[in-house]
């Protein structure tokens, strides 16, 4: 094409231009750098800033002749923590020898766990365990967010995984309802109670794929089926209950000893011991830092009960009289658990509330804990993950989603050698980071909550320590929704306060509470919004309850396997490799 052809394209490829009035050799090499495959063989001018050049993986070996490498790995205690760590070694360091340690007298605690979008790609696509099979064996429902019964609206409000998109409108639902339900296709199905699976001419039509969503998880099934993944995979397991920590003169762990009088040695201890912290908080004494001005609950009491075939595609937070309780629904039954202060309230007070909430549930069964996080996370030669390092509630899903940041952490980073350089003070403050991130975060929800006059919730209200966010807060009475506002506005926010699930998140949680602020003005007529949310739901009023769907997954593994294989996949092969990287 010479420069007459491009001059009459309209907007002229000036780089094409420049190529053809070179010589042709030269034509022929520049046109082959700027041609890279992924661009389909042709120029483009984007190529003249793109990262061209590949680079290797940058997890090294450790050399055989190293005294100080690091090649065995012991992970002290199991749990849902230890064997996420232990295959996340095997899988991406084959290398290493890898030994979980915990005693088959410490029972499997088995209350429904709720998950983060993310959990689906850490299961499938970091650790590479089989969709189809771990559907089988595990049976785990779907989570398209979080229904708060919070705030003064009776109804409460969605906090769907999809909060940053608005294909309907948050603007539009405020003005409509005063709500911000019905904004996004996530929201008006959990309104629905049903699942991104259509019905349509008797046969199934997934939109799973299109979709962000999470797994609800029966703890003692999926616990045990990383328990038989792991040992197909190569982790070794020891059956032990560890009754000393022996430090060594530098003050890193040596060995460990068992009840039984064995020692145990490794180059590196992983400690996922849950609350007793007994590596990084016990014996190497890593202080613990609380969360208590934040956060003022610490116990639990959970339960199990029936419902019906009814499963909800969603986790429900219910406010309560001195907390706040969980609804995690698996196949068999609703898992629920009251979150309370102690202070308030006794055990059996919070059991009765439970009860007369939910008549029918299980006995009570009671947890004790703190919230906050160790000063470290990694200390000498122990790493923790999941409750040894910190713990806060449940209320944002957050259990599985901190293990598996810290895991994915360690991974990258672990040394080949304890005598190179280490990243120990990088991640230490990057963890604590989040921690803290997710700290500000939850406080918010107790901060702003309405819904009840109890003394607990009136402390909440006046007492909860917010000022993590407090900046955010500020700009958000002076405009919402904060993703909407100006580009620079939500870059300085995402700068000065970096909010944990995003300013979107935010948004929500606020506005669902009805927290006052100016709204964004729309630029649109109203009716044009009310369009596109009767167009939406012409098209979901043919989803399937969430117990059909889960059927068609079940009885055409197909539509499962669609999910992580299709390119056009939230969790399809290019997301995953961009997730990785």
């Amino acid at each position: 094409m010479g420069a007459e052809d491009h001059s009459r394209n309209g907007a002229a490829n000036r780089l094409d231009t420049a190529i053809d009035l070179l010589d042709p050799p030269d034509a022929e090499a520049v046109r082959a750098w700027l041609s890279p495959a992924r661009n389909g063989g042709g120029v483009h001018p984007g190529a003249l800033t793109a990262i061209l050049e590949p680079v290797g993986r940058d997890l090294r070996r450790p050399s055989p002749d190293d005294p100080a490498a690091v090649r065995t790995v012991g992970v002290i205690g199991g749990g849902t923590a230890g064997y996420l760590m232990a295959l996340a070694l095997r899988v991406k360091r084959p290398w290493l020898d890898v030994c979980l340690v915990e005693s088959k007298d410490i029972p499997i605690i088995g209350v429904g766990e709720a998950s983060v979008t993310e959990m689906l790609w850490f299961l499938h696509c970091y650790l590479g365990i089989d969709p189809v099979e771990f559907y089988q064996e595990v049976r785990p429902t779907w989570k398209l967010g979080i229904k708060f019964d919070w705030g003064p609206d009776p109804s409460g409000f969605t906090a769907p995984f999809d909060w940053a998109s608005h294909p309907v409108g948050m603007l539009g639902a405020l003005a409509d309802t005063g709500s911000v339900d019905g904004f996004s296709i996530g929201s008006l199905l959990m309104m629905a109670d049903k699942a991104p699976v259509l019905n349509l001419g008797g046969e199934p039509v997934s939109l799973m794929k299109y979709l962000p969503c999470a797994y609800h998880l029966e703890n003692v099934r999926f616990v045990r089926y990383l328990t038989a993944v792991a040992e197909r995979r190569g982790v070794r397991h020891v059956d032990a209950t560890v009754a000393e920590v022996v430090l060594g003169g530098d003050g890193w762990v040596d060995h460990l000893r068992t009840t039984d009088s064995r020692d145990l040695r490794y180059d590196l201890y992983i400690d996922c011991t849950g609350f007793r912290s007994r590596l990084l908080g016990q014996a190497l004494g890593v202080p613990f830092e609380s969360y208590a001005d934040s956060l003022f609950t610490d116990s639990a009491v959970t339960g199990n009960r029936d419902h019906q075939g009814h499963l909800k595609p969603y986790t429900t937070a219910t406010t309560m009289n001195a907390g706040w309780c969980w609804t995690i629904p698996v196949p068999e039954n609703d898992h629920h658990g009251y979150v309370y202060d102690s202070s308030e309230i006794s055990d059996q007070q919070a059991a009765e509330e439970l009860r007369t909430r939910f008549p029918g549930i299980s006995d009570p069964v009671y947890v004790r804990f703190k919230s906050g996080r160790r000063s470290q996370v990694w200390r000498g030669n122990v790493m923790a993950v999941g409750n040894s390092y910190g713990f806060v509630e449940p209320l944002e899903s957050t259990g599985l989603a901190m293990a598996t940041i810290a895991i994915r952490t360690f991974v990258s980073v672990l040394p080949a050698s304890w005598d190179e350089p280490l990243a120990r003070d990088a991640v230490n403050a990057s963890l604590n980071g989040q921690w803290d991130a997710l700290r500000w975060f939850l406080a918010v929800h107790y901060r702003f909550n309405t819904r009840l006059d109890t003394p607990f919730w009136k402390r909440a209200r006046a007492a909860t320590d917010v000022s993590g966010l407090q900046p955010l807060l500020d700009v958000f009475a002076t405009g919402a929704p904060l993703a909407r506002r100006q580009g620079f506005v939500r870059s300085m926010l995402m700068q000065a306060t970096p909010p944990f699930y995003g300013l979107a998140g935010v948004d929500n949680i606020l506005l669902g509470q009805a927290v006052p602020t100016e709204l964004v003005s729309t630029a649109e007529p109203l009716e044009r919004w009310r369009t596109r949310r009767d167009a939406a739901e012409a098209l979901l009023r043919h989803a399937m309850p969430h117990a059909d769907a889960l059927q068609a997954f079940a009885d055409d593994p197909g539509l499962i396997t669609e999910l992580f294989q299709d390119e056009d996949s939230w969790l399809g092969p290019t997301r995953a490799r961009l997730l990785e990287t």
